[in-house]
């Protein structure tokens, strides 16, 4: 029986991973690299993205243009992003161009030009970029919260680096960047859909061929704080708010993570979470509120996101606390955890359908976890989980963490104080 989750590691540090979809009539398979901003030093802040933008801009053996055709017109897509953990190159193809995509995404991470002159075009494309994410107040407060509250670790710097920090990136720096990705660290190859992996491996083997080896994995300590901050902006009309805490890697453990995503399901995600149902439908206090989870190699955090008018914003802080502590304290409503055990396992299911989804899980997966877990092991996870342990999990990790707020509103209100807020302190709830 063909086996549906395979892996390969080649001499040179390329590792190979399939999930295969026998149904599928495309596969999505892409590069990534085990780097991204947190591994920045001061002075390099930004590169990670923009050598993610500039292999795009051509390599020795095809233009800009080339590489955006390549794929595209053969009805496929070619996309790139970069985070705090990892930078990815990944496309969606018909099965017969498996080829075809690595060899494209293989060109541009062995073979990139970093012509001078299109390195100072896409500085300029970098730099409007980053002031697209300056003109959105729910960005900036991202941004904010992770400043103060990982201050002393490299989560803290934003993944584009600001204006004046990429304006001082060099040629040289883009280079070394090129010899660590040839030389250092490893590439992980994940691929899913109706994917030979054998096959796969023959191709990589072939076109990662330039790189010596991979083995060197980049390191950043994880830290995390308390405190506050508040940033006056103007052409804004809200009060944007971020709050949240972190976790070390105890957390990362399969028990603990599933009972916090099936907490912060039913806290935050979706219209059926109690933070909408309380903040938006019964107080109208504001139109998006939600929560969020960040998960990195070896710590997790947790966040509250809302905007709401400036006057409101205590108020709307408050509600969302004790939303908090009053499941710490009271556990799940009646039927709650049934019902929030199903919308994640299905969810999990509908993103089974999609090859481009379980290639982003598997890269996640193993950049993130250190390995693969079948979709059947999570949903077996989550099923077993009691209400007492969800309960013991948040009330534990939350009773014992720092707690950090962050609030971008007009540049005209005065700034509140929350250091009380900061008191609130879920502790002892």
């Amino acid at each position: 029986m063909k086996q549906f989750f395979r892996k390969t590691e080649l001499p040179n540090g390329v590792i190979v991973q399939t999930d295969y979809m026998p149904h599928a009539y495309s596969v999505a398979l892409g590069a990534w690299l085990p780097r991204g901003s947190r591994h920045e030093k001061a002075g390099e802040f930004g590169l990670s993205h923009f050598y993610e933008h500039l292999v795009f801009k051509g390599t020795e053996n095809r233009t800009a243009f080339q590489i955006a055709c390549s794929i595209e017109d053969r009805g496929g897509n070619l996309e790139a992003y970069t985070t705090r953990q990892e930078t990815g190159f990944y496309a969606t193809v018909v099965k017969e161009d498996v080829s075809l995509a690595v060899d494209v995404i293989a060109d541009m991470l062995m073979n990139p030009r970093f012509d001078k002159a299109e390195m100072e075009k896409e500085r300029k494309v970098i730099i409007e970029e980053i002031r697209s994410y300056d003109d959105i107040p729910e960005e900036v407060a991202g941004d904010v919260f992770n400043s103060i509250h990982f201050k002393g670790c490299g989560i803290a710097h934003s993944i584009t680096g600001t204006v004046k920090e990429v304006k001082q990136l060099t040629h040289d720096q883009m280079w070394e960047y090129e010899r660590q990705v040839l030389n250092d660290i490893p590439i992980y190859v994940c691929a899913a859909g109706k994917v030979d992996h054998d096959a796969l491996v023959e191709i990589c083997a072939k076109k990662f061929s330039r790189k010596k080896s991979g083995r060197i994995l980049p390191v950043d300590q994880y830290k995390g704080n308390e405190g506050y901050k508040i940033v006056g902006k103007q052409d804004t009309q809200q009060a944007n708010l971020f709050w949240g805490t972190s976790f070390d890697k105890t957390m990362l453990e399969k028990s603990n993570r599933y009972a916090l995503a099936v907490f912060n399901v039913a806290i935050g995600a979706g219209m059926s979470s109690r933070l909408f149902q309380k903040i938006r439908e019964e107080r109208g206090l504001a139109y998006s509120v939600y929560t969020t989870t960040d998960v990195y190699k070896d710590c997790l955090d947790w966040g509250v996101s809302l905007a709401t008018e400036p006057r409101q914003l205590k108020t709307a802080l408050k509600l969302s606390i004790d939303e908090v502590k009053n499941f710490m304290t009271n556990g799940f409503a009646k039927d709650e955890l049934v019902r929030t055990k199903a919308n994640i396992i299905g969810g999990i299911r509908l993103g089974a359908d999609s090859p481009e989804k379980r290639v982003m899980r598997l890269a996640e997966q193993t950049l993130h976890l250190d390995g693969y877990t079948p979709m059947t092991d999570i949903e077996k996870g989550i099923e077993k989980l009691t209400e007492e342990q969800i309960v013991e999990v948040v009330r534990s990790n939350f009773a014992n963490s720092k707690y950090s707020i962050s609030v971008v509103q007009p540049s005209e209100n005065k700034k509140p104080d929350l250091k009380d807020f900061l008191k609130m302190s879920l502790r002892g709830a």
